[in-house]
């Protein structure tokens, strides 16, 4: 027996050796998983503080937007209801000098009246886009009677009443407490402006009757912008250079509209011809290109 006792401490050191061994394991284990939760919860920490951030910038583009949407229905209601007593007054001159410039708050900011159901229809429908059954009113019916026409009936002077009301209705629902946005739905704006020149209006069809249709197209530029500013912050954050470009080809495009100023507001779209549309849309469609991925860089 005295042969086995060696044996015995060596097997005993050997069982040490190997227990130690797992304790150790054991003891980096737990390190490595504490290195790694601590690694998790650094990265979580860190991804919260940047969606906190980009809310924090949403939240900023959406209140400065929406300060802009009601600013642009409180300036339709004043030179709105200046255009609308003219009409009332049965002041042809008066409501045709009136026309154009009373329109331009509402084309700045139109994708917001058109989620408004029929709203946009009544206060803008064209004679072109009437169905069977529609019933006419707005700014167009009321432009044909000016230009066409060349005189204020009392059916035009209810059209006018109506307008004023379909006006409030407009700033009724964008100041209620209630009215949100949000910064998908500012830059699909701002992109559905844009639409609206370079698919239709830059054919002349919008202000068929008075051929006001560089007064709309500057709106339309100007609310489209306004949108996209609104929302600097935010695509600062995904995609700085975007804004660069887009300012350089928004410049482009009102530098040519410019050519055809005439005092405080614009010339007759008569006498624009052919090749200076096509310019105009060549313009358009590269300044449409860029703000198309205003969408994209806000959903980033």
């Amino acid at each position: 027996m005295r042969n086995s006792r060696p044996a015995l401490a060596a097997a005993t050191l050997t069982l040490t050796a190997l227990l130690a061994a797992c304790s150790s394991g054991d003891d980096q284990a737990t390190v490595d998983k504490t290195n790694d939760t601590t690694t998790v919860t650094s990265t979580d920490s860190d991804k919260d503080s940047k969606q906190d951030a980009q809310s924090g910038e949403q939240q900023a583009a959406v209140s400065d937007y929406t300060g802009y949407v009601r600013g642009q229905v409180s300036s339709l209601q004043g030179v709105g209801g200046d255009f609308i007593a003219a009409v009332k007054a049965g002041d042809v001159e008066k409501s045709k000098e009136l026309y154009p410039v009373a329109r331009q708050p509402y084309e700045r900011i139109e994708p917001v009246a058109e989620s408004f159901g029929d709203l946009d229809a009544r206060i803008d429908q064209r004679e072109a886009d009437l169905e069977q059954g529609d019933q006419w009113s707005g700014f167009h019916k009321i432009e044909k009677a000016l230009w066409v026409d060349g005189q204020i009936t009392d059916e035009t002077k209810k059209d006018a009443e109506q307008l004023s009301k379909d006006i409030e209705e407009l700033a009724k629902k964008v100041n209620a407490a209630d009215y949100e946005l949000n910064v998908d739905e500012i830059a699909h704006g701002a992109q559905e402006l844009l639409d609206e020149v370079s698919t239709s209006k830059i054919t002349g069809e919008e202000n068929v009757f008075s051929h006001a249709d560089l007064y709309d197209f500057e709106a339309n530029l100007e609310g489209s912008k306004s949108a996209v500013n609104s929302l600097a912050p935010v695509i600062s954050k995904t995609q700085p250079e975007l804004l660069g470009e887009i300012n350089s080809e928004f410049g482009k495009v009102m530098g040519m509209l410019g050519q055809y100023r005439q005092g405080d507001g614009f010339v007759s779209y008569e006498q624009v011809n052919e090749q200076q549309r096509k310019e105009l849309s060549s313009a358009l469609d590269a300044l449409t290109a860029k703000v198309a991925e205003v969408q994209q860089a806000v959903a980033s």
